[in-house]
């Protein structure tokens, strides 16, 4: 039989084509799942390959189906007892799974959710209660970090809920200085979920801040450290930094079931979120930090109203006595001058009625 010509082969490198446009996280995700089941087939059938495996389960598709389901589920549920032999958690593991259905799908070896249930056993979800960053660790973390523009990244992933990732792509142009406070627009295409959003960034960033972005053009990035352009890298080297403060600091206990530290770059944005529920409800935080809350198509805001929310807001974000009392200082003036051009109005309407 002729092959059409609108047919084309699908192998690892056009999958690596197909998720090119992903988040950058997202693709790192996919490709380390790959890496995984690979280095599973290597020890499980000597000088076998992923290539091998899948071109075997397409022979048995086509003459043998009822073999080749039982020896698909089978080979995926030693690869999940492989994991686990690896002390790789669940929750990983279901991630893992999820990225390697999807590759399978694309490679011609699909799979059926009622199968999966009846076929697949995965470890119990472990549920363990997550440290929450209290004000004085921060503080101590940002005193202990050297460099001043890194000082100023982790304080500003505090006060405005941003993720690495995101952060460590801002440019210049991407700051609005023109309101009280500066506003953050985050552009879609370095979001997790590829959606645009804005926050803003307390006086205390401002300030750590300001006497770097004289020096930047508008396509600057702000936290730029010269070491590589490349994404991923650039955050997972913030995070070998933090890992490093924290170590110095006594900060670096970690969970005893996945070993993972108990303060992380995200245990930063966590910060921002609990704060900003707190004080004003899941949605707003939800709209700041760029999560899906309940019924957000309804919960509609204005900048001015998300503004004075985020003020509001700030004096909870403080880490450092002396920025809150600041700030108190401020209100008070800005409250006594509205006294004051009240009372001044109060007394020109009088004089109209007189």
């Amino acid at each position: 039989m002729m092959t059409s010509f609108l047919v084309k082969e699908r192998t690892k490198e056009t999958y690596l084509q197909k998720i090119s446009s992903e988040p950058q996280g997202t693709q790192q995700n996919r490709i380390v799942t790959i890496n995984n089941f690979e280095r599973f087939v290597g020890e499980l059938y000597e000088e076998k390959t992923i290539e091998s495996v899948i071109e075997e389960l397409k022979i048995l598709k086509k003459t043998e189906e009822e073999r080749y389901l039982d020896a698909l589920y089978d080979l995926l549920q030693e690869w999940i007892n492989w994991n686990t032999e690896q002390e790789i958690e669940s929750s990983t593991q279901r991630t893992f799974f999820s990225y390697l259905r999807n590759y399978l799908y694309y490679r011609g070896i699909k799979t059926n959710q009622q199968d999966i249930k009846e076929n697949l056993k995965f470890g119990k979800k472990i549920h363990v209660e997550r440290h929450p960053l209290s004000q004085e660790e921060y503080r101590m973390i940002i005193d202990a970090i050297r460099n001043p523009k890194r000082k100023a990244l982790f304080l500003l992933l505090g006060s405005s809920g941003m993720r690495i990732g995101e952060a460590m792509q801002l440019k210049k142009k991407d700051l609005d200085v023109s309101q009280e406070r500066i506003k953050v627009n985050i552009p879609a295409e370095i979001t997790k979920t590829r959606k645009g959003r804005s926050t803003y960034m307390s006086r205390e960033t401002e300030k750590m801040l300001k006497p770097f972005l004289d020096d930047y053009a508008d396509n600057d990035f702000i936290f730029d450290f010269g070491r590589t352009t490349d994404k991923s890298m650039r955050s997972a080297r913030e995070s070998n930094n933090l890992r490093t403060v924290l170590t110095r600091l006594n900060l670096d206990d970690r969970y005893p079931s996945n070993n993972h530290g108990k303060i992380t770059t995200h245990s930063f944005r966590a910060y921002f979120f609990t704060l900003a529920t707190r004080r004003h409800g899941e949605n707003y935080a939800h709209r700041l930090t760029g999560h899906s809350g309940y019924l957000m198509q309804y919960d509609r805001m204005t900048e001015e109203e998300k503004l004075d929310m985020y003020i509001e807001l700030e004096q909870d974000l403080m880490i450092y006595d002396q920025t809150k009392n600041e700030l108190e200082i401020e209100k008070l003036q800005k409250d006594n001058k509205e006294l004051t051009q009240l009372r001044q109005e109060l007394r020109e309407l009088k004089k109209q009625r007189e």
